[in-house]
């Protein structure tokens, strides 16, 4: 992280505003602190409000420092969306793939997806209230996270010795989960275990309902006790 100086180095005192930097790990790093001050800028306006004033004033950097690492807005917001769903289907893809059966590899994906936006914080929001606007970037980077993690899922299936899902039911269940997750986090009651509990029985009976086969379709009242899912 930078300090509040536009090109301060933590120890060497400022540097002349057209000195290049002086190795690979200082780019990374002042390329980094600007994508952070970019984040902070998209998750309080949006992908339509970010300039370059405003993440030159976020960051405290120099307009010269912005241009030294990056062409434009858009290259560095595309980092800022690129990097935060990267990191939702890594996380998603490596819990139902460490998980053991079919229901528990849906859960531990569920409690990825929370995790994650936990950790996206007021990014979340943003990405959340455009990622049906075909003018913003957080929208084609949904649709990646939408087809990694169906593909994840009918992988899933294949694994089990399941027959594929049908690609609609998939679509239907993750952007089910996709708004149940932005109800959690951003919706009108507060993040909470009670809440939580809520979010995932929707979740889960979303899971039996359109991914589940013969099997658990056969023994519903059987594994909604298992799973603590209450059936009205």
């Amino acid at each position: 992280m930078l300090s509040n100086t536009s090109d301060a180095q933590p120890s060497a005192g400022k540097r002349g505003k057209g000195r290049p930097p002086r190795n690979a790990a200082e780019t990374e790093r002042i390329r980094g602190h600007i994508q952070e001050a970019a984040a902070r800028v998209f998750a309080e306006h949006g992908s339509h409000g970010v300039s370059v004033e405003l993440i030159t004033q976020a960051g405290d950097i120099s307009r010269p420092t912005f241009y030294r690492y990056f062409k434009n807005t858009d290259e560095v917001l595309e980092l800022v969306l690129r990097d935060a769903n990267d990191r939702l289907t890594d996380m998603v893809v490596a819990a139902i793939r460490e998980a053991a059966g079919p229901l528990q590899k849906v859960e531990a994906g569920l409690l990825a997806w929370r995790a994650w936006g936990q950790q996206a914080g007021p990014l979340l929001r943003a990405i959340y209230a455009e990622m049906h606007d075909a003018r913003s970037p957080a929208a084609a980077h949904r649709q990646r996270v939408l087809t990694a993690i169906g593909a994840e899922l009918q992988n899933m299936a294949l694994s089990l010795g399941r027959t594929s899902f049908d690609p609609l039911q998939v679509e239907s269940f993750v952007i089910g989960v996709e708004y149940l997750g932005y109800r959690f986090h951003c919706g009108p009651e507060a993040p909470s275990d009670a809440l939580w509990q809520r979010t995932r029985q929707a979740m889960i009976r979303l899971a039996i309902g359109l991914l589940g086969g013969r099997t658990e379709w056969a023994n519903a009242t059987q594994l909604a006790e298992v799973l603590g899912v209450k059936l009205g």
